[in-house]
This record gives C-alpha cells, sequence and structure tokens, in this order.
C-alpha cells in the first residue's frame, strides 16, 4: 500500500510540473517570413544616402580644423575652449548658448537653452556632443542630417535630409 502511495504521489509531481510549463507563443498565421522589399529598399537608400553624408561632413570638418574627431554615432566635433566645470551625463540639467549654422556658414538661429540630458529634448547629435563636455566648456559640433532633423526638417528653417553646424557653449 505505501508503494502504491508513493507511484500516485510520483505520477502526480509529474503531472503537476508538466503540465504548467508555459507554451511556446505562436505566430499568427498572417505574420510568415515575408519580408517588405520597399522598407528594405527604402532602407538601403537611406545607409546609402548616410555614407554619403559622412563622407561630405569628414572633408568639411577636416578642412575646418584637423582637431576635429568623429563620435562613434557619426558627428563630428572639437572642443573649442575647456572649463572647470563637471561633466555632463544623463539627468543633468544643462543651460547653454547655441548658434546653429547651416554647412556653408550661414547663422540659421541663435537659442539659449535648459534642458535635462536624456529627455530627448533637443536633437540627438546635439545631446550626444553635450555629453561630451563639461560644464563650461566651448565646442563646435556638426551633425549629420540623420542626427538631425531626418528625413522631415524642421520647416520652414531647416529644410529635410540637412546636416548642421551647432556652436555651443555651456553657461552653468
Amino acid at each position: 500500500m505505501n508503494n502504491t502511495y508513493k507511484a500516485i504521489a510520483l505520477f502526480f509531481v509529474c503531472f503537476l510540473l508538466l503540465s504548467c510549463t508555459k507554451q511556446n507563443p505562436q505566430l499568427p498565421s498572417n505574420k510568415g517570413a515575408n519580408i517588405d522589399k520597399r522598407a528594405v529598399s527604402l532602407l538601403t537608400i537611406n545607409q546609402n544616402l548616410a555614407k554619403k553624408e559622412d563622407g561630405i561632413l569628414k572633408t568639411i570638418a577636416l578642412q575646418k580644423d584637423k582637431a576635429f574627431k568623429r563620435s562613434e554615432i557619426g558627428f563630428w566635433y572639437k572642443i573649442e575652449r575647456i572649463g572647470k566645470g563637471s561633466k555632463i551625463n544623463d539627468s543633468t540639467v544643462c543651460k547653454f548658448s547655441c548658434r546653429l549654422l547651416s554647412l556653408k556658414g550661414k547663422l540659421l538661429k541663435h537659442d539659449d537653452k535648459q534642458i535635462v540630458i536624456g529627455k530627448k529634448q533637443i536633437v540627438s547629435g546635439l545631446e550626444e556632443g553635450l555629453k561630451l563636455m563639461n560644464k563650461g566648456d566651448s565646442a563646435t559640433i556638426i551633425v549629420p542630417w540623420y542626427l538631425a532633423y531626418g528625413m522631415k526638417g524642421e520647416e520652414p528653417l531647416i529644410p529635410p535630409y540637412t546636416s548642421l553646424i551647432y556652436v555651443v557653449k555651456i553657461v552653468n
């Protein structure tokens, strides 16, 4: 009798363990391995445009000054003046003065801003450039269109596919 209870208990434990496993999710029948050829084509076109733009920006940056460096994500920067403040990080409240220029040097806009780094309140290229700086620093940052206003631009001031130069001084 004792062995029978053990066998029944073992059966129920095995049954519970096997029946409580989570079933693998299934794809809906309309989600096959179809490839959106238009999306792939647009992606390829934009990648080629970005590569071409990177070459143009490299030429512009190095013609301006050999001290320009390229960041990992694709913008060019040069720290003009080193301040004595603390490093700019995510969540830092950053107050800065900024001149926005076209690649030909035309002043598009002058702004004084206060943002919180990491909150995506400005274009990603500029925000990432600010993270390379300390409070009190001044820098020139050349931002490709794909890290600025992208394919849509910011009409009427910035047309689509427009790379920009930011001359920045961190105030605080």
